[in-house]
């Protein structure tokens, strides 16, 4: 079995100390896997926390304006991911999870990766792990000597089904990958104290030829994202700014220089996206 040692390698050197893994309560992971998105786990954690602390179910969330959830996501990025959580929280509330993992596709912003995370992780329903990135990536390599992109997903997928220890739960599974993706079957593998390196087919593939470095992401400082960052920052504040000169001086750095044009276009998208409430007093582009 190519996940063989895996188990014992993740008692001794799993990330057990991850504070949403201490839960199975669905609404903390579902908080867990969206703020992880796209999002390093060290910005994650104690934002986590305090996150639950302010709004511990899904009632409370839905009870609070989405305002004050944008104000508590900011620095984690991409605040569309809170709005979609402020809606499902909202549904849940008044209907409770779904209770298949096509049910919890249809909430918002519940995609099947986290769909099957939620019934995984939190439901504790047996089967094959979420497939993200990272698990695709250590199964096509540990399990076919591949890379991620090379495989069909449905062959991923047996092999996820047939690699799960004995013994092991689908849901310390699921983490045993995540952490053997994370500490050593990274883009740019580490594969010493990998748990699957004595068998893996890509070691010698890779410890020849490791796989080049990825790009660079944009730049983010002076790009748009950027500004809408500082727009919605400034939005959100109280009182917000009730005109295009005036948001454009509170958004600060990021929006010096910037014509109003592309103030008042950051902030139509804003308002189209549901991010920001109507603003009729605002110099507003037609």
């Amino acid at each position: 079995m190519w996940t063989r040692g895996l188990a014992r390698w993740y008692r001794k050197h799993g990330r057990h100390d991850l504070p949403w893994r201490s839960t199975a309560e669905p609404w903390a992971i579902l908080v867990s896997e969206v703020m992880l998105q796209q999002t390093q786990v060290a910005r994650v954690s104690g934002r986590w926390e305090a996150f639950l602390a302010r709004w511990p179910t899904p009632e409370a969330c839905a009870a609070s304006p989405l305002a004050a959830l944008l104000r508590e996501w900011q620095g984690l990025g991409y605040p569309r991911r809170a709005r979609a959580l402020h809606v499902t929280a909202r549904a849940v509330a008044a209907a409770g999870w779904p209770d298949t993992e096509a049910g919890l596709r249809s909430l918002p912003g519940v995609g099947p990766y986290t769909a099957r995370a939620l019934m995984v992780l939190a439901f504790g329903a047996p089967g094959v792990p979420p497939q993200d990135v990272n698990i695709a990536r250590v199964t096509a390599r540990a399990a076919l000597g591949r890379e991620p992109g090379e495989v069909r997903h449905a062959a991923l997928e047996e092999w996820l089904t047939d690699g799960r220890p004995r013994g092991m739960s689908t849901r310390d599974f699921t983490y045993a990958l995540f952490d053997a993706g994370a500490l050593h079957c990274r883009a740019r593998p580490l594969c010493h104290g990998c748990p699957l390196a004595s068998q893996c087919p890509s070691l010698s593939r890779l410890e020849a030829a490791p796989p080049e470095r990825l790009r660079h992401s944009p730049r983010y400082r002076g790009s748009t994202r950027e500004l809408r960052g500082a727009v919605l920052r400034a939005m959100l504040a109280e009182p917000p700014p009730s005109s295009i000169d005036e948001l454009q001086t509170r958004a600060g750095a990021a929006a010096a220089g910037r014509p109003s044009t592309d103030i008042a276009l950051v902030l139509d998208t804003l308002v189209r996206e549901g991010l920001v409430g109507p603003t009729p007093r605002m110099v507003r582009i037609k």
